[in-house]
């Protein structure tokens, strides 16, 4: 063996070969592009002790050890094997001992200038911050907990910066025109109206809500028991027309030809109802309702809104939406924080005492 050079052994990898062929599909609200490079297939004899390939089945069980979650898990092991393909197909190394900054900066630049593939256009610059961010946690596991490097090539890295970019909330009238959507009895109906009204009305994520089962939920409490990000259960209160709501699709949903094989809260023509699933149902109302851009996590926006306009405290929007940091709460309350400030101005009146 070269002086300097990394020991080998001989491998197949299978881990990676598996992991490379879901790697390349990005996910998330950007829509990224799905890439064509496969290098992680491409055979070869040996591989360095130290190649990412060699330690990802390694940092998954790290992830696993931590109680991370299966999605952020999988989005994890996505965005290193990409990097991966990428240093591959640039024909950059790809031990963990010899990839540098520059080798980092020349992916996120790649990242940077990738069509997205629903719109063509780049992806999102907050798509481009999650990869970065991504990877910092790999190098810090390889660095801080593995020692298999003695400074990471991030070290000195600045993550993407991410312009501010308040989502539009929907408006009351848009609300009630999606709920308009759903009036009748059928089952397609009971179910839709409880989902948009339990949307509305917790503001509670996408995948919270699609991982909920029937005994998730307290009627006699009025909570739904959620498992939120970092695995952090919360209890999410909703009122009594969403109480309403729920009861009639369970109902209807006793009734169901897959009642009896899933314990999932939310049940589509095939059994559980995915993240996927309540997509594509929201997609299909706005359509009917003419409401445009209509998707989960914009209801977490609206609700966010919603409860700072009537006046609810901050400290408890937190513990509802589920956040540890008040960084979130800027985040989601800047949706329409203009239109709030101005309301308030109104009810202060400054210069009602002076005239």
């Amino acid at each position: 063996m070269a002086v300097g050079s990394s020991p080998t052994r001989p491998t197949t990898c299978g881990f990676c070969t598996r992991l490379s062929r879901t790697s390349l599909k990005q996910q998330g609200t950007s829509g990224g592009s799905r890439r064509t490079v496969s290098a992680m297939n491409a055979p070869a004899d040996t591989l360095a002790i130290d190649d990412l390939r060699e330690l990802l089945p390694d940092w998954r069980r790290h992830l696993k050890a931590e109680n991370k979650s299966k999605n952020t898990i999988d989005s994890y092991l996505r965005v290193a094997g990409d990097f991966i393909d990428f240093l591959i197909a640039k024909e950059m190394p790809t031990g963990a001992s010899e990839i540098e900054k520059a080798h980092v900066e020349e992916f996120i630049i790649d990242l940077q200038e990738r069509p997205n593939k629903r719109t063509g256009k780049p992806l999102s610059d907050a798509y481009v911050n999650k990869y970065f961010r991504t990877l910092q946690q790999l190098w810090r596991w390889l660095e801080d907990v593995e020692g298999e490097i003695d400074v990471s090539p991030m070290a000195k890295m600045k993550a993407p910066a991410v312009p501010e970019q308040p989502v539009d909330i929907l408006t009351e009238d848009q609300l009630k025109a999606l709920l308009d959507t759903t009036t009748g009895r059928t089952f397609e109906n009971l179910r839709d109206r409880a989902l948009l009204l339990f949307f509305i009305d917790t503001g509670a994520r996408c995948d919270e809500v699609a991982s909920l089962d029937i005994e998730d939920f307290d009627f006699d409490a009025d909570v739904a028991h959620v498992l939120g990000k970092g695995r952090r259960g919360r209890a999410v209160p909703f009122g009594a027309a969403t109480g309403a709501a729920l009861r009639r699709y369970l109902r209807a949903r006793a009734r169901h030809p897959h009642a009896d094989r899933t314990t999932g809260m939310w049940l589509g023509r095939k059994g559980r109802l995915t993240e996927w699933g309540i997509r594509q149902l929201f997609n299909r109302r706005a359509d009917d309702a003419k409401v445009p851009h209509v998707y989960p996590h914009r209801f977490r926006h609206t609700f966010a809104h919603r409860w700072l306009a009537e006046g609810g405290q901050e400290q408890d929007l937190m513990r509802l939406a589920g956040w540890r940091s008040r960084e979130m709460l800027g985040r989601y309350g800047a949706s329409a924080a203009d239109e709030r400030a101005v309301a308030a101005h109104k009810k202060a009146n400054l210069i009602s005492r002076l005239t």
